[in-house]
């Protein structure tokens, strides 16, 4: 392959990239061109995918772990929707998560399988802590930054103009900031080229600026052209990209193209790069900074030969650490080992125990999608003790055999067929009334006397490849619980999924966001020994009395998708009979579970309501009897408290 690379054994040498935002232009546009440069650069194939793993260039085909070998998701505002190994970027200061809703956008990482670094302490702490107790993932490994394939343009210091490019977003929300005044003043005195959009959400960011330039395309190259011929970037952070010391993509092309750098305090900067960029402090005056900026200007214009060397020097660092094609080399070299150590940690290591899992993927009406979907998730199966089996409706077994015979012999994986009744008949053919779910799962169960554990997947429900290795890993690795669940991506039509489901509330059943059934997974030795009496009579809620008196044993992965829009099962149903019914069986199957959802304590003061004064006139003998109860009940030091709160020497949050 090129550059000396070569693909390690197992791997196909192609990976995909999500593109949220295709209708779009955004930053992301320039990392994914740069990306795909980089691939190029090394043999590698880059396929761009929508957030559902859909090929942009053609959306009708879902890529799979059949077709790359990763998948990288640039953003937090979706989770990982497709079914492939899948690395999130942890590229935004952890104050972007607060702004955008910080349970949904960090639970939305988890969904990922492993993260990449971009060397940012505060980022990957983030996602540290939140995996610090998960046995299912590990913090980050692989370094991938928002880079450049590699040096695009020698040290040269152009035009000895200042290179700038970006949104103006004060422009946008009508503020102020210190970054605007500076470009004001840089602006006026002509030592800047400033490049960005020029109009965004309808309005003219750059009005008013004599030294705008133009738009510059997301193409990977015309960026990195742009400033090598201004010869010298102003790299400016954001606050909170400062307080995460986190570096934007500006630094690495900028190096990348040649230029000599002017940044800003951005401790990543100092960390990585050192002496060889020049530095301005931020927090100083409009007036300091502008004066700093122009004393830089003028050293590298009456000392070039130093000021290439700064350059070059900058290069040497950059080539070593920070190029696109050094993180791919470097995470495609230790990708199968870094996967071993993550399924080691699960609990699936060469010596450890494996329990046989019965899957019963239901199949109540003759559907050649559901069929389909139902072979393709068994054949995808990494977890391999596994017993597959088509439950069937033994009206529609004959009068379809032949068409599932012919689906289930092309299966690389063999799958039994068993027909039971999903409905109760008439006498006549057309009268048919469903039976409850319950009394459908108990008959199956009368099939799951060789398995350790049962996992059941309805029709509107698709697993992914590593969906029963997560739920018997939990299993495995806690031989104490009996029951375990993965979260769930709920999929309604073609509306965007920007979230994840792992409320467990057996009490209420929200039709919009359903408990499901394949995410859980029963141990057949502990279900309970009088099922029968309870199970038969359950519909919706039947899984409750598979729970029993177990605890739930939640997993942080989203391994299947619910699609709501297929109701399952569908039909007139009464709620609160079910509810009596678990009752009277199973009242703890009503624990409601949250999953990775922290309850947080309210930041609203807590103000007790003061007591009533007693119903007597102070120092009267009954005033006198209850100050007596009183200092016997709270001791002498809880009353002489309540004396000086009622003098006014302090506040205590408890009634007198």
């Amino acid at each position: 392959m090129a550059e000396s690379f070569v693909l390690p054994g197992g791997l196909i040498g192609r990976f995909a990239v999500v593109k949220l935002w295709p209708a779009i232009k955004t930053a992301e546009d320039e990392c994914i061109a740069r990306l795909k440069i980089a691939a190029t650069a090394l043999g590698l194939d880059c396929v761009e995918v929508h957030a559902n793993g859909s090929l942009l260039s053609d959306p009708d085909t879902v890529i799979t772990k059949k077709d790359v070998d990763f998948v990288l998701h640039l953003h937090y505002d979706t989770p990982k929707f497709y079914d492939a190994f899948s690395f999130v970027a942890l590229w935004n200061p952890t104050q972007f998560y607060h702004e955008w809703g910080y349970q949904r956008t960090s639970r939305n990482l988890l969904t990922h399988d492993d993260f990449v670094s971009c060397s940012s302490p505060a980022a990957d702490d983030h996602v540290g802590r939140m995996v610090r107790s998960a046995a299912t993932h590990l913090p980050a490994l692989f370094n991938l930054y928002h880079s450049t394939a590699d040096i695009v343009h020698p040290p040269s210091l152009g035009d000895h103009k200042l290179f700038y490019a970006g949104i103006n977003w004060e422009a946008i929300s009508g503020g102020k900031s210190r970054h605007q005044d500076v470009l004001k003043r840089l602006d006026q005195a002509g030592l800047i080229r400033i490049y960005g959009p020029t109009i965004f959400q309808n309005v003219k960011v750059w009005d008013g600026y004599a030294n705008y330039v133009r738009e510059i395309p997301f193409d990977g190259v015309s960026m990195l052209d742009e400033i090598a011929k201004a010869g010298i970037a102003l790299v400016l952070s954001s606050q909170a990209h400062k307080n995460s010391e986190l570096m934007s993509n500006r630094l690495f092309e900028s190096v990348a193209a040649g230029a000599l750098v002017i940044c800003d305090e951005n401790n990543f900067a100092r960390r990585f790069f050192g002496d060889s960029l020049l530095y301005i402090d931020s927090r100083c005056s409009v007036e300091q900074i502008f004066e700093d900026i122009q004393k830089h200007l003028t050293w590298a214009k009456a000392n070039p030969g130093e000021a290439l060397s700064l350059i070059k020097k900058a290069q040497g660092i950059f080539r070593e650490k920070f190029t696109l094609k050094k993180n791919l080399r470097d995470l495609y070299a230790g990708f199968q080992d870094r996967k071993a150590n993550l399924l080691k940690r699960q609990g699936l290591d060469g010596q450890a125990p494996h329990i046989k899992v019965g899957l019963y993927l239901l199949l109540p009406v003759y559907s050649e999608k559901v069929l389909h979907a139902h072979v393709a998730s068994v054949v995808a199966q990494e977890y391999k003790e596994f017993s597959p089996v088509l439950v069937i409706d033994k009206a529609f077994s004959t009068q379809n055999r032949s068409d599932i015979a012919q689906v289930l012999e092309k299966a690389s994986v063999p799958i039994e067929l068993i027909a039971v009744d999903f409905f109760n008949y008439g006498s006549v053919a057309d009268i048919q009334y469903p039976r409850k779910l319950g009394a459908v799962i108990a008959d199956v169960l009368k099939n799951a006397q060789q398995v350790e554990a049962i996992v059941v997947v309805a029709p509107n429900e698709e697993i992914f490849s590593n969906h029963l290795q997560v739920l018997a890993c939990s299993l495995i690795r806690n031989p104490d619980a009996n029951c375990a669940a993965t979260a769930a991506i709920i999929k309604h039509g073609n509306t965007p999924v920007h979230g994840i489901h792992e409320l467990l509330n057996f009490g209420f059943l929200n039709p919009a966001a359903p408990h499901g059934y394949a995410r859980f997974i029963f141990r057949t030795s502990a279900l309970p020994a009088d099922l029968g009496i309870a199970l038969p009579y359950l519909d919706r809620k039947s899984l409750a009395a598979m729970v029993g008196e177990n605890v739930i044993h939640q997993e942080i992965p989203a391994t299947l998708v619910i699609d709501v829009g297929q109701e399952f099962p569908n039909g007139p149903w009464d709620e609160g009979q079910e509810n009596e019914l678990i009752g009277d069986f199973a009242p703890k199957s009503f624990t409601i579970y949250k999953g990775f959802t922290r309850d947080l304590p309210s930041l609203e003061p807590r103000i007790a309501a003061p007591a009533p004064p007693p119903p007597y006139p102070r120092l009267s003998w009954r005033w006198l009897s209850h100050q007596v109860r009183a200092l016997r009940a709270d001791g002498l030091l809880a009353r002489f408290r309540v004396l000086k709160t009622r003098l006014g020497f302090e506040h205590v949050d408890h009634a007198v």
